[in-house]
Parts: structure tokens; C-alpha cells; sequence
């Protein structure tokens, strides 16, 4: 008995991954036990009855168990977030297949790579953070290049990545700051990026999204062209005293509509409504939203264009 085919490594967890198994000596029933390497924690346990080649696909358990969450913390520079990939061990009787890192995405990516859908020059409030991330399983080297009203400076990081590698950016960091450019090299391809700081708008919000490559994207839409409070009240009713107030929940949504934007930057805030996570940053962190759009309309205006998208809190009675 053994595995006949296993999914590659760095695989997208998130579309149909499959192990085939070869039970040549006709066991009855097998156990195929699903451990997260990481963790050690069981996964899930599955009976195989009286199949002579088993496949499992694996997917649906690794989107139970991802749990990706915008990078935050004070410092520029590349770092190694573990919640950007998965790890899964599959043993199937005595026969274990090779441990797998998986990434939270449905696109195939190369190493090298960024994960983002957005393109390669944008905005960045001065107060504001962003992030991308790249498929790295060997050496990344960063280089961020400030520019200030007295000239550039550069300044070089550098980290191996065990399959995601990620550069946060912290404007605030750099309050003189009036662009930045960033290069970052893995595996002999670079990619550049290069940002404009702005003065964000006050009414603007700040949304992150997982996008399909397995990366976290974030854009800040300018602003909010609606807000809509949906009231739901518990009544029931005493015939002595007529309907009484049991209880009463209130759902904020907002609408937020983006700026005049290019068609490319246009393409990826409509793949939001289909991203497997999204969130909106507010004073306490980042929480956790429910897109409601369901269908995107895109106004036009000579060459740009925006859309508008409305959400809400994921969990009843969070403010947004």
C-alpha cells in the first residue's frame, strides 16, 4: 500500500487538491488521518470502506482551517507570517505521504511572485499601513527607497521565507515622507513597487481583503455614500398588557464608494464581493465584514472609473 499521487508543494489550498492512495492489499476499512503539522492538531479523521484506490481531496478542510489576518505591527521590513500558509500531514494505515505547505489562494503562483491583484504603483495615506506578499521558499531581499523634500534614502532588509515572505510598510514611520519605492528580489525575479503618499480623506475606510493569489490586499475607498441602520426588534405579546420589547438588534451597513480609479485597480476591487475574507480597520483593530454586494456596477467617466460596495460587520451589533 502507498500513496500514489500527492499535491505539489506551495500548492493553492483552496481549489481541489487530491492524494491517491493505492490499497493493493485490500484492506476493508483504513483511517486517513488529516494532522496540521504546525499545531499537531488533528484535522479530521476519515473511514475508508472497501476502496482499492481512495482519492481525498483536502481543500475543504484547509479553508476550515486558515486563518489569515492583515499584517500589523510597528516595524517596515520583511517578515514571515505563519497565518499566510498551511500545513498538513495525511497518513493514510502506517503510510504517510510528504508533509505539504499550502497557501490560503485558488490562483497557482511561482516563487517569486507577489501576491496581489492590485498593480505596482499606488496611493498610501500618510498615517496608513499596507502590505504584500511574495511565494518565497528561499532567500528575499527588500530594498525601500524614501523620498523626502531633502533627498533619498534607502534601506535594505532581508529574511528566508518558508513559503510566504511578506514587506509591511508603516507611513508613518516616515512622517516627511513623500513617495516611496520598493524592490524586492527572490529567486532571480524582482518586482518594484512604487508609492505616492497622499492626505487621506476623513471620511475614507481602510478595506483589506484575501485575494485569490493567497495575499492581502488593502485600498482605501474615499468615501462613505451611504449609511444604512436596519433595526430588528423581539416582541411578543401579553394580552393584559399588549406587545412587550424583548430585544432589539441594529445592523449598520455602509456603502463606500472608491475614487476615479483606473480600469486595473477597477478589476481587482470587483473581485472583493468574492473574496473568502475581508475586513474594514476602525480604531480598535481590524474587523472582520460581510460584503453584501452581490453585483457590481461601474460608473464611468472618461477613462476612469468606480464602483460602490456596500458591507457590513460580519457579527451582529459591531459598529463599523
Amino acid at each position: 500500500m502507498s500513496f500514489l499521487t500527492i499535491p505539489q508543494n506551495y500548492a493553492p489550498g483552496f481549489v481541489p487538491q487530491r492524494y491517491l492512495y493505492l490499497n493493493d492489499s485490500a484492506a476493508g476499512q483504513l483511517t486517513a488521518q488529516l494532522t496540521d503539522t504546525r499545531t499537531g492538531e488533528e484535522i479530521a479523521s476519515l473511514a475508508l470502506h472497501n476502496l482499492w484506490m481512495p482519492e481525498i481531496d483536502v481543500s475543504a478542510f484547509l479553508r476550515r482551517i486558515a486563518a489569515p489576518v492583515p499584517f500589523e505591527t510597528g516595524a517596515t521590513g520583511l517578515h514571515l507570517p505563519e497565518q499566510r500558509t498551511l500545513t498538513l500531514s495525511m497518513q493514510i494505515g502506517a503510510d504517510q505521504a510528504a508533509d505539504r505547505i499550502y497557501l490560503p489562494a485558488t490562483a497557482a503562483t511561482e516563487e517569486g511572485e507577489p501576491l496581489t491583484a492590485l498593480p505596482n504603483v499606488r496611493l498610501i495615506g500618510a498615517g496608513e499601513t499596507d502590505e504584500i506578499s511574495f511565494n518565497c521558499h528561499s532567500q528575499a531581499s527588500a530594498t525601500l527607497s524614501v523620498t523626502t523634500g531633502s533627498g533619498r534614502a534607502d534601506k535594505t532588509y532581508s529574511e528566508t521565507g518558508t513559503g510566504v515572505v511578506l514587506f509591511h510598510l508603516n507611513a508613518a514611520a516616515f512622517p516627511n515622507a513623500s513617495a516611496f519605492d520598493l524592490t524586492v528580489r527572490i529567486a532571480g525575479r524582482t518586482t518594484e513597487l512604487h508609492y505616492e503618499v497622499m492626505q487621506p480623506s476623513p471620511a475614507g475606510r481602510r478595506v483589506a481583503w484575501l485575494n485569490e493569489k493567497g495575499g492581502i490586499d488593502r485600498y482605501t475607498f474615499p468615501l462613505v455614500e451611504q449609511r444604512d441602520y436596519a433595526v430588528e426588534r423581539n416582541r411578543y405579546r401579553l394580552v393584559e398588557s399588549g406587545y412587550v420589547q424583548s430585544g432589539v438588534a441594529c445592523e449598520e451597513r455602509l456603502f463606500l464608494g472608491s475614487a476615479y480609479e483606473p480600469a486595473a485597480v477597477l478589476e481587482a476591487l470587483a473581485r472583493i464581493p468574492a473574496a473568502p475574507a475581508a475586513w474594514i480597520a476602525a480604531a480598535e483593530g481590524w474587523i472582520p465584514i460581510d460584503i453584501v454586494t452581490d453585483t457590481l456596477r461601474i460608473g464611468r467617466q472618461g477613462v476612469l472609473q468606480h464602483l460602490t460596495l456596500e458591507i457590513r460587520a460580519r457579527q451582529k451589533g459591531v459598529r463599523l
